[in-house]
C-alpha cells in the first residue's frame, strides 16, 4: 500500500459517515490486541477547547522530557496531522504500514459478519497502534463527538479524564438539552481515573459531580476564584493562578480558563514541575484559534464553529479590537446554526466577504451573503481564498482588522 492507496481507502470508508457506537471499534481493537490499554492515556471530552487544553498539556509534558503522542480530529493542514508524536506528523511510509495492519483486520471483520468500521474508527485504531508501537510515554486523546458512544471511548483505565467547556453542539446526535449533552460527554469517565474539568455551567457541573460520585472518582475543577488576569494584548496574556504567575500566547479569556485547566491536569502527572508548567504554557501555540497571520492591516484566523465559540470570538473582538473596523472572510457549514452566528457576530462586522467551504456540507456563499445583508452587513462574495484575501485587503485600511472565521473546514488554506 502506498500513500495514494491509503488515502483512497480512507476516503472510501469516509462514505460510511458517522455511526455512534462501540461494537465495531472494540472488535477491531481486540483483534489488534488492545493497544489502547497498553498506553498511558489522557482522554478529553467537551464542546470547545479540547484542542487548546491538550496543546497546553502537550507542551508541559514535552518540557518535562516525556515522549507525547497526540490524536487530533478534525485537522486543518494535512491528513497526517491526526497522528503526532512530539508535535511531528506521522510519515507517509509509517502511516501506510499502520493502516495495512488495521485494514487486514477490517477485512477479516467483514468476512466474519461484522459491519465495516467507519473512517474515524479505523483512524482511532491506527492512532492507538502507532503510539503503542512507538512506545510513547503519554497519549493525548480527544473525543470526536460526544463521549459515551464515541470511538475513542475504549480506554479501560485512562490516567486522567478531563472536560473542556461543555455546551450545545451536535444536538442531532447528543440531545437537545445541556443536561443530555453533558451525560453523553461524561460517558468517558472510568472508575479509578482522576477527573479535571474546565469551569462549567451549574447544570453541567451537577452532571459531572453525579457521575464522579457514582464511581468514586476524584474531581478537580479549574478555579476561577483563584485566577487574576493582570495584563493582556494581542501578543500575550499574563495571569496569576493560585499565587503563581503565567504567560500564554493564545488570545481570549476562555484561553486563560483552558490554561488553568491544563495546569490542574499537569499537577496530577508525576515528574511535572512548576517550571515545566510555566514554560509549557508560554510555549503553546494552537493554529486556527485567533492566530495572527498578518500586520497592517492585522489579520487573524479563527475556527469558531458553534454558539459558544462565536460568543468567545465576539468577546475577544470587543476586548482586543475596540473601535476598529472588522472585515470578515467567512464561510460556514449548512448543518451548523449559522443564523445564531449571524445574530451573535453581526454587530462586530463592518464588512463581510463570504465563501463556500470546499466540502459537501458547505453553505453556499450567496445564501450566507443574503442573510448578512438582511441584517445590514455589507457583503462581497469570493470563489477562492486568494480572491477573498485580495478583496479584504482592498477594503481594509491599515488600522483595520481582517478576520477569517466560520468553520475549521476551510481555514487551513488561509493559515498557509
Amino acid at each position: 500500500m502506498d500513500y495514494t492507496m491509503a488515502m483512497n481507502y480512507i476516503n472510501e470508508k469516509a462514505k460510511l459517515g458517522s455511526k455512534p457506537g462501540l461494537v465495531n471499534i472494540k472488535e477491531l481493537l481486540s483483534r489488534l490486541d488492545n493497544p489502547q490499554n497498553k498506553c498511558k492515556c489522557l482522554h478529553i471530552g467537551g464542546t470547545n477547547g479540547k484542542g487548546s487544553i491538550f496543546s497546553f498539556v502537550q507542551e508541559i509534558l514535552l518540557k518535562a522530557g516525556y515522549k507525547v503522542g497526540r490524536y487530533i480530529s478534525p485537522t486543518i493542514f494535512d491528513y497526517r496531522e491526526r497522528f503526532q508524536i512530539n508535535k511531528s506528523y506521522i510519515s507517509e511510509e509509517r502511516l501506510c504500514q499502520i493502516l495495512e495492519k488495521v485494514a487486514h483486520h477490517v477485512d477479516d471483520m467483514i468476512k466474519d459478519g461484522f459491519g465495516s468500521p467507519t473512517a474515524f474508527e479505523i483512524e482511532t485504531a491506527m492512532a492507538f497502534l502507532y503510539f503503542y508501537e512507538e512506545k510513547v510515554d503519554y497519549v493525548l486523546v480527544e473525543c470526536g463527538m460526544g463521549g459515551l458512544l464515541d470511538a475513542t471511548n475504549v480506554i479501560d483505565e485512562p490516567v486522567i479524564v478531563s472536560f473542556a467547556s461543555i455546551s450545545m453542539d451536535h444536538m442531532e446526535f447528543l440531545g437537545d438539552t445541556i443536561e443530555a449533552i453533558a451525560k453523553q460527554k461524561t460517558g468517558i469517565l472510568k472508575r479509578g481515573c482522576a477527573c479535571v474539568s474546565y469551569p462549567q455551567l451549574d447544570a453541567v457541573k451537577n452532571i459531572i459531580n453525579e457521575a464522579c460520585q457514582k464511581d468514586d472518582i476524584s474531581l478537580v475543577y479549574a478555579d476561577e476564584k483563584s485566577l487574576d488576569i493582570i495584563g493582556y494584548s494581542i501578543d500575550k496574556t499574563e495571569f496569576i493562578y493560585k499565587d503563581k504567575r503565567y504567560t500564554i500566547k493564545l488570545l481570549g479569556e476562555h484561553q486563560v480558563k483552558n490554561a488553568i485547566t491544563a495546569v490542574e491536569i499537569a499537577t496530577l502527572i508525576d515528574g511535572v514541575e512548576d517550571s515545566h508548567i510555566m514554560e509549557g504554557l508560554e510555549a503553546t501555540t494552537w493554529s486556527g484559534r485567533m492566530t495572527k497571520v498578518g500586520e497592517k492591516p492585522l489579520m487573524f484566523v479563527d475556527g469558531a464553529h458553534n454558539e459558544d465559540a462565536w460568543r468567545y470570538l465576539r468577546d475577544s473582538i470587543n476586548k482586543y479590537f475596540t473601535n476598529k473596523s472588522i472585515i470578515y472572510i467567512i464561510g460556514v457549514l449548512k448543518d451548523k446554526e449559522y443564523h445564531k452566528m449571524i445574530d451573535i457576530l453581526k454587530d462586530t462586522m463592518t464588512h463581510a466577504i463570504t465563501v463556500t467551504p470546499n466540502t459537501p456540507r458547505g453553505l453556499d456563499k450567496a445564501i450566507l451573503a443574503g442573510l448578512l445583508e438582511d441584517v445590514g452587513v455589507s457583503c462581497h462574495m469570493a470563489d477562492t481564498s486568494e480572491e477573498a484575501i485580495s478583496l479584504a485587503k482592498s477594503i481594509a485600511k491599515e488600522e483595520d482588522v481582517i478576520l477569517v472565521s466560520g468553520s475549521l473546514s476551510f481555514i487551513g488554506e488561509y493559515l498557509k
